[in-house]
């Protein structure tokens, strides 16, 4: 079987002329569901015992996953 370079067949990508053309609309979407909870009263928490340690590339963003819980506000 012939090998593909890395990233050769990717159908929807993230950038690019092939990117999903829902991906807007998605994004706006889960914006304003997630206004309209934090607006209802809850609260976003980050997961017990977890730590952030940020790594710093062309971009900003978290070494490892970052896991939330939700809670209701008081």
């Amino acid at each position: 079987m012939k090998q593909f370079p890395p990233y050769a067949f990717e159908p929807f990508g993230f950038a690019g002329k092939r990117t999903c053309l829902g991906r807007q609309f998605a994004m706006a979407a889960v914006s304003v569901m997630l206004a309209r909870l934090l607006r209802s009263g809850l609260r976003l928490c980050l997961a017990p015992d977890q730590t952030v340690t940020p790594k710093y590339d062309l971009t900003g963003k978290p070494e490892d996953e970052i896991w939330i819980t939700v809670e209701q506000s008081d």
